[in-house]
């Protein structure tokens, strides 16, 4: 019986799961600078050990309405080609283990452009658990376009 370890979050109270082989860590919200000019998905940057690190906003690419982070607000920081993002999500639930015959692929419902960052569906104890695609929910446009930004202002 295969399983592949998934980090689980919240955004909006619907749950989410990321392959945690791309995860690098998990921060609290806080120490974000704004950066002026920069894309809608972009919540600022986070110097986290020195390294400058875009805050992407799955919100926004999500298109929900913003909400003010509070004390549940995570950051999940993964590694992306040369590059480095941290993903603001509502809450981390924790790791779970996702015994691959309990995985679907993504339904028909969900075969639009608009959600092709799904790569996957779990239910895990009756709940259902979106797989994240994470090549396909930070676009490479998107990633070359916060790589820039990172780069000047070096």
């Amino acid at each position: 019986m295969a399983e592949v370890a998934h980090i689980s979050f919240t955004i909006d109270n619907h749950s989410y799961g990321l392959d945690i082989m791309n995860v690098r860590a998990v921060e609290n919200y806080a120490n974000i600078s704004s950066v002026i000019g920069a894309p809608a998905y972009v919540k600022g940057v986070l110097s986290l050990r020195g390294e400058l690190i875009p805050v992407y906003s799955i919100r926004n690419k999500f298109s929900l309405p913003n909400r003010k982070p509070d004390s549940n607000t995570k950051l999940i920081v993964v590694n992306l080609n040369e590059l480095s993002v941290a993903m603001e999500v509502d809450a981390v639930e924790g790791i779970i283990n996702v015994p691959m015959e309990q995985t679907t692929a993504k339904p028909g419902v969900l075969n639009s452009g608009n959600t092709d960052f799904v790569g996957h569906v779990a239910e895990i104890n009756g709940k259902v658990i979106l797989l994240l695609d994470l090549g396909c929910l930070i676009t490479e446009e998107e990633r070359s376009i916060m790589l820039e930004m990172i780069k000047k202002d070096k």
